[in-house]
Formats: structure tokens, C-alpha cells, sequence
């Protein structure tokens, strides 16, 4: 169960790092510095594209942790049908003795 819960941490926090990242790269852009109209609406577009992207993967990144948790529901049921056991009684022979 460690394993699967260590996955499951991992996935999530892998898409959360990116979406980190993404912020950082984000809030570096330097438009306020250009002076040059032409450039600045050129920033301006990145940023809107950026925007756009983080935004696409912070749905995505929801979407995909609740897929990791499914996932992770799923192989427990798995695991919990295995461990079930049927008891099922067959008579195989019959012994008949008695005391002399």
C-alpha cells in the first residue's frame, strides 16, 4: 500500500511542480521594461499564451489527480477481491469406523 500511495504522491506532485514552473516563468517576463509599443504587445501576447497554457494544465492537473486516485481505487478493489476467499465445502470420501 506504501508503494501505491508513493506513486499516486509522485504523479500529483510532478504535475504540480510543472504548473510551478510555469508560474516562475510566467511572473519573469519583463513587458513593463519595454518601451517600444511594437514589443510590448508582443510580451503582452506571450504572457497571454502562457496564461493560457498554465491555466489549460491546472485543469488538466485536476483532471489527472482525480484519474491517480481513481486508478489507486481501482487496484485496491483489485487487491480486495484477491484476498477475498470463497469456503466452499466438498465431501470428498466418507469414513465409517466403530469401536469393537
Amino acid at each position: 500500500m506504501n508503494k501505491l500511495d508513493n506513486w499516486a504522491e509522485d504523479v500529483k506532485n510532478s504535475l504540480e511542480i510543472e504548473l510551478k514552473n510555469l508560474d516562475i516563468e510566467y511572473r519573469k517576463t519583463e513587458s513593463r521594461k519595454i518601451l517600444n509599443l511594437e514589443d510590448k504587445v508582443a510580451e503582452q501576447r506571450k504572457i497571454k499564451d502562457a496564461e493560457k497554457r498554465r491555466n489549460e494544465l491546472r485543469r488538466n492537473l485536476y483532471q489527472a489527480q482525480d484519474d491517480v486516485d481513481a486508478r489507486k481505487e481501482k487496484w485496491i478493489d483489485n487487491v480486495e477481491k484477491r484476498m477475498e476467499q470463497l469456503l466452499k465445502l466438498t465431501e470428498l470420501f466418507t469414513i465409517r469406523w466403530s469401536l469393537i
